[in-house]
């Protein structure tokens, strides 16, 4: 059938070391417009064929299944490359944004290149524009249409601090979880995965085994105790995994959830960084490593994080979702590996984006915001999973600063590896000249408020369709209000605390505990009539207003820091303190 296809394929251009090269343009194969003048061909051959009684019945068949193959084709085709071009587009778009950002060090934006679009740093560029990644996973056909009020059941009677601990602050935005994973001797999972399924009464309605669970929980934990990460562990698993049940319970989003959907994003919270190597893609990729041939540069660590998660329910007595039926264990998987791989911080512009246009687009509807939730379920619950993931700048400072002194030092390990392989440092893994404030700063002004702001409007949007559809069934909905949004005042006086260790320009910058010798002159620094007095906060600014700037989508692909949009200038003429890292 291949030999036979190749016959009304257009052949591709061969050229000639010896003889010139043709002026005619090497045909794509692939492209639509040479696909559909190969059906044509194809049609008229059978045609001709079946005119012809020998050949009639044996040629007629092949040619009609050559056919259907190639109208197929084309349909795939065009659909890829029209998202192709979009993905493109918005990498381009958001490269082009954060080259533009004012006042921002170029290790930070260099970092953001690495990090929040598909550039490798330390490869030369291509030329060509990147291929097209991956092809979304297929919508469901069936989906379900009540939507369920769910009630939380009460766990078994367990004295343990640690399960007291859980009881009183699950539902706690700041809950301390390094002090929860004190109490657990760094095995967070066993009581807190089970604990959190029984609040949606998971446990009961999936028929979970218990002693299963709590198996396939240590193997979890020594997944990601392996490699013996500063930042990326268990204790960060567990974060992640309560920040995303708060954000699904406090919001009433989990009422608009299937309870397999509610299981499969709780379980991919839970899993979503195990056995991470303590490096970021771009360093796999750079260094060509056993994962990065494994998934072929795409999405290395996210691959082997859901690989990971799926081959630990192979082991004896650890399988807790062996009573699920078949339709809900790939309907689950479908969701877990969707929500995985949109952690993926290369992929963060195009999450954002694709929301943005979906809640604002001037055009768009109630109607049409509800067709979308409809159908875009999987895409509500992994921004959900993306912003939990990052989410450690809207926590009290005194955990947004643990978390950050240890990702950077996660990140300065990186550093200290690649000096030794011979190679350039990536973006802020340099431990002697990483701006950390003022990375701090980027991060929580480019990536976190348009990221949690979107979130909010996402919620917000959601309710708001809910009311308007239980108004014209006749059901009286409750009073509609927006979401709270306990983010908001934690990423302000975070902010303003990394603002405050800023170093001047006008000073020579001290990084971690050395002055930094300048190799060039500075430019003399603008008079302070010429800056802004005052500064505005950017939280609470509405997502509809980022997205005229930002192109919208670390984890894995790099240190989560990130660089100042450049809206804002403080007036500098009073003295900051400027904390010093021994």
């Amino acid at each position: 059938m291949a030999n036979f296809l190749a016959n009304f394929v257009p052949p591709k251009c061969q050229n000639n070391e010896n003889e010139a090269p043709e002026d005619k343009v090497k045909p794509d194969p692939l492209d639509p417009k040479n696909i559909a003048n190969s059906i044509l061909r194809l049609e008229e051959l059978k045609k001709s064929t079946l005119a012809n009684t020998k050949h009639q019945n044996d040629s007629g068949d092949v040619l009609e299944q050559a056919l259907s193959i190639l109208r197929h084709t084309e349909s795939i085709i065009s659909s890829i490359r029209r998202a192709s071009v979009g993905m493109v587009s918005e990498d381009i778009e958001a490269q082009t944004m954060i080259s533009s950002v004012e006042d921002t060090p170029k290790a930070v934006k260099e970092w953001l290149a690495a990090t929040f679009t598909k550039q490798i740093f330390g490869r030369r560029q291509a030329v060509e524009p990147p291929k097209f990644r991956s092809i979304v996973q297929a919508v469901r056909a069936s989906m379900y249409v009540d939507k369920i009020t769910r009630k939380t059941s009460q766990a078994p009677v367990d004295v343990s601090p640690a399960a007291q601990m859980l009881q009183e602050q699950l539902n706690n935005w700041d809950i301390d979880v390094f002090k929860y994973d004190g109490l657990t001797t760094n095995k967070p999972f066993r009581g807190l995965f089970a604990e959190v399924l029984n609040r949606y009464g998971l446990v009961k309605r999936f028929k979970i085994n218990l002693h299963h669970l709590e198996n396939y929980c240590a193997l979890v934990e020594n997944g990601y105790n392996l490699h013996g990460n500063p930042y990326h562990n268990a204790i960060h698993g567990a974060d992640v995994l309560i920040t995303t049940h708060n954000l699904i319970s406090s919001t009433g989003f989990a009422a608009w959830m299937t309870d397999i959907e509610i299981l499969a994003l709780l379980f991919s919270a839970m899993i979503h960084d195990v056995e991470h190597t303590g490096t970021t893609n771009n360093f796999h990729i750079c260094t060509s490593s056993p994962l990065t041939i494994m998934y072929n540069d795409r999405s290395v660590l996210e691959n082997h994080h859901i690989s990971s998660a799926y081959r630990y329910l192979d082991q004896p007595d650890s399988n807790p979702f062996d009573k699920l039926s078949k339709d809900d264990f790939r309907e689950m998987r479908g969701i877990a590996v969707e929500a995985v791989l949109g952690t993926d911080m290369s992929a963060h512009f195009t999450q954002i984006k694709n929301m943005q246009n979906a809640l604002f687009n001037p055009s768009t509807t109630k109607k049409d915001i509800s067709a979308f939730f409809s159908v875009n379920r999987n895409t509500a619950m992994t921004l959900i999973l993306h912003c939990a993931d990052i989410s450690h700048p809207t926590k009290t400072w005194d955990l947004h600063k643990k978390w950050t002194d240890n990702l950077m030092e996660e990140f300065f390990c990186q550093g200290d590896k690649e000096t030794s392989l011979g190679l350039s440092n990536s973006p802020l893994c340099n431990r002697a000249e990483t701006l950390i404030p003022e990375s701090q700063v980027g991060f929580i002004d480019f990536i976190i408020i348009p990221s949690m702001n979107l979130l909010g409007d996402m919620f917000d949007a959601l309710l708001l369709v809910q009311n308007e559809e239980a108004n014209a069934s006749g059901n009286k909905p409750t009073s509609y209000k927006k979401v709270d949004r306990p983010w908001d005042s934690r990423l302000a006086e975070n902010r303003k605390r990394w603002k405050e260790l800023v170093t001047p320009k006008e000073e020579t910058p001290a990084v971690n505990g050395r002055i930094k010798e300048e190799e060039e002159s500075k430019p003399p620094s603008r008079p302070s009539s010429q800056r802004n007095s005052t500064e505005e906060s950017p939280v609470r600014q509405n997502s509809k207003r980022h997205s005229q700037t930002d192109p919208a989508s670390s984890r894995n692909g790099g240190p989560k820091v990130a660089a100042s949009n450049g809206a804002t200038t403080e007036n500098k003429e009073q003295s900051v303190s400027v904390e010093v890292t021994p």
